[in-house]
């Protein structure tokens, strides 16, 4: 028995830190050798390369020929679907979002927050030649972008500042905030307006507005967007996306509720 235990437990120890391993290239970096890998997560360089063998044999994690370093499998692509498939909102969100990206011809998105990052849950494209697509599943730093921003402002200061991390902050164009005090006084502003919106923060010429959708995953953060090029972003249309957006943001959380039985 006590050997059966023993098997149990290391077999446990053993996807534990499998875990661990694959949650390290979405909290540190795209690429990590075998040797970074065993310096951040305290894990003898020999237990490393084993897991990392089985993890590549099964496509989870990729092995670049030249290098050496580990990326992410795209056998983890898999996933996706059958996740997304166990999340009412998308669905339930994605006739709304479809329909306003069909009446202002611009790119609509749903995301949820984890850790410091935009995770992209659903996106809707408009018909115009030039615009702004992010791929379901995407990551995106939530600092500087319109949706991070709009669900870092859903959380209290602690969690929030805890949630982006060290400073300072990845500086992706001249105006990005770098600083918690500078982002501070955003999310106080998203607040007191329910309204967040990005200039350029993320990527020159890249404006976005986002607003908080309210009762989704059990009064966890999620929010919806509008990004759209800034030649385009003027000052009397984005008005205009934001009384859009708060529009198909009640008929989402109306469709659910109804969905819920409420």
């Amino acid at each position: 028995m006590r050997k059966e235990v023993s098997t149990t437990e290391t077999s446990v120890g053993t996807l534990a830190r499998g875990l661990d391993i694959l949650g390290l290239f979405v909290r540190a970096a795209p690429e990590l050798s075998q040797s970074e890998i065993s310096a951040a997560l305290g894990l003898p360089l020999p237990t490393v390369h084993r897991i990392a063998a089985v993890l590549e044999e099964r496509g989870m994690l990729e092995r670049d020929p030249r290098t050496r370093r580990y990326r992410l499998g795209i056998e983890l692509a898999r996933f996706m679907p059958p996740l997304l498939a166990g999340l009412e909102l998308p669905e339930i969100a994605r006739p709304e979002l479809s329909l306003l990206a069909r009446d202002t011809g611009e790119t609509v998105n749903l995301a949820v927050l984890q850790g410091g990052e935009t995770v992209y849950l659903a996106c809707e494209s408009g018909d115009r030649l030039l615009n702004a697509q992010t791929p379901v599943g995407s990551r995106l730093p939530a600092h500087c972008t319109a949706l991070g921003k709009c669900l870092l402002a859903q959380l209290p200061d602690e969690l929030a500042r805890a949630a982006v991390g060290p400073e300072p902050y990845v500086q992706r164009t001249p105006v990005t905030r770098t600083t918690w005090e500078q982002l501070h006084k955003q999310l106080l502003q998203v607040r007191r307006v329910g309204v967040s919106q990005s200039w350029q923060e993320y990527e020159i010429g890249l404006a976005a507005i986002a607003i908080p959708l309210h009762g989704a995953r059990g009064g966890s953060g999620m929010g919806i967007n509008v990004s759209l090029p800034t030649s385009r972003a003027t000052r009397e249309f984005r008005a205009e996306l934001v009384g859009r957006l708060r529009v198909t943001a009640g008929r989402i959380e109306a469709s659910l509720a109804a969905a819920r039985g409420h």
